[in-house]
């Protein structure tokens, strides 16, 4: 049989004139791009996160099972039918412009838009967050295709949050008043007693009293991470002699860095250190965790250094806290400010922290626009810093 088609794709000029090569060109272009299609669509449709397809004028062309269950609409309603009629996304409870999705750049593989916590709204009041990833598609131009929008759903889990952290407020709460009154009546009662107490009954009294005071940090700390993950954990800043306020957090340690038989010293600063615009109760909560971290983690017979100075630059104060204890894994490093982290390994031994303290202190501290770091190697003692802004002079 005469085979036409191998005929016409011939490398003869004389047997396939030009206009035909190029209609037949364009024809296989055409089944390749509907082929292509065709196979993007069947893989969307197994994927399980929401992905939609956008042309250049930032109507749907391909909506996946995914996107029908998270909106609560079919792809038929919504087939070319513009993106921002059928689907309403905020950040900061402000609308994102379709313009942040779709972009004239098809030629980089990098995310156009990527955000997380992205809220929503449906055409058909279904609401949520989730977090999203707009990308361009090299060579999308021909399809006219304009971007790929994937949702990864967290609205169930942004609830489950929300309960844990109802949850933890209304528990800590509960647990403060016995706690605080414990506290209160012991004292009272030690107090009034003094000297009537054989040495095994002060000594009981003693750990009774100290661990009541760690289920009281424990409460106010489990209350903080509450606040600030709600975003009303606030600071009020007065203008503060903060040289005097080390010194005195640094005093108040000075017992238990002896009980310890630890080498502890305050080097003052060299030059003189400007007021700074603090919020005290706060701020001390930082550096007496440092200072307590210090000590706790320093075997006896170390050596403990907090210094005061200016930055290089000379727009910020930056206090550290040296010790010579075991020092941190390189690893654990960039976990160390996160929720609920604690170092594996012989800095877990003993240790009766839960992994807030380093988290609340970042969080004070940025919000006081200063930065906390640490320099430490496993072995060779940690340094914690933090950097408090010194305001510009009117």
């Amino acid at each position: 049989m005469f085979n036409f088609g191998k005929l016409l794709f011939k490398n003869s000029s004389k047997t396939v004139p030009a206009t035909d090569k190029k209609t037949a060109e364009q024809t296989n272009e055409k089944a390749e791009l509907c082929d292509t299609s065709n196979k993007l669509a069947l893989i969307l449709s197994a994927i399980s996160d929401p992905v939609i397809a956008l042309d250049s004028n930032g109507k749907i062309i391909l909506f996946n099972p995914a996107a029908e269950k998270l909106t609560g609409a079919t792809f038929q309603e919504v087939q070319n039918q513009s993106i921002t009629q059928i689907l309403k996304l905020y950040q900061d409870n402000i609308e994102i412009p379709l313009t942040q999705f779709i972009t004239t750049d098809k030629t980089s593989d990098v995310p156009t838009f990527k955000k997380d916590e992205v809220k929503f709204m449906s055409f058909k009041n279904k609401q949520g967050v989730v977090n999203l990833i707009s990308n361009q598609i090299k060579g999308g131009d021909k399809a006219d295709l304009g971007c790929i929008i994937t949702l990864h759903d967290i609205t169930e889990l942004k609830s489950f949050e929300a309960m844990k952290l109802d949850f933890v407020s209304m528990a800590a709460h509960e647990l403060r008043t016995p706690l605080t009154s414990i506290k209160g009546y012991l004292s009272v009662f030690m107090s009034e007693n003094k000297g009537k107490f054989t040495d095994d009954q002060n000594t009981f009294l003693t750990r009774i009293s100290i661990s009541t005071e760690q289920l009281l940090d424990l409460v106010e700390n489990l209350l903080n991470v509450s606040k600030i993950e709600r975003g009303i954990f606030n600071v009020s800043t007065v203008s503060t002699d903060w040289v005097e306020i080390v010194k005195q957090t640094f005093d108040q340690f000075a017992e238990r860095a002896k009980e310890k038989n630890l080498e502890y010293t305050l080097i003052k600063p060299t030059s003189p250190i400007p007021k700074l615009m603090l919020d005290k109760l706060r701020i001390v909560e930082v550096i007496s965790n440092l200072l307590s971290n210090a000590i706790a983690y320093t075997p006896p017979g170390g050596k403990i250094k907090v210094s005061i100075k200016l930055s290089p630059d000379k727009d910020s104060v930056i206090t550290s806290v040296a010790d010579t204890g075991e020092g941190i894994p390189k690893e654990a490093i960039p976990h160390l400010f996160t929720k609920f982290f604690r170092v594996s390994g012989k800095l877990e031994q003993g240790s009766k922290g839960t992994g807030l303290g380093l988290y609340i202190s970042k969080e004070i501290t940025l919000m006081h626009h200063g930065k906390i770091w640490v320099d430490s190697e496993a072995g060779k003692g940690s340094t914690f810093s933090f950097s408090l802004p010194i305001e510009p002079s009117n």
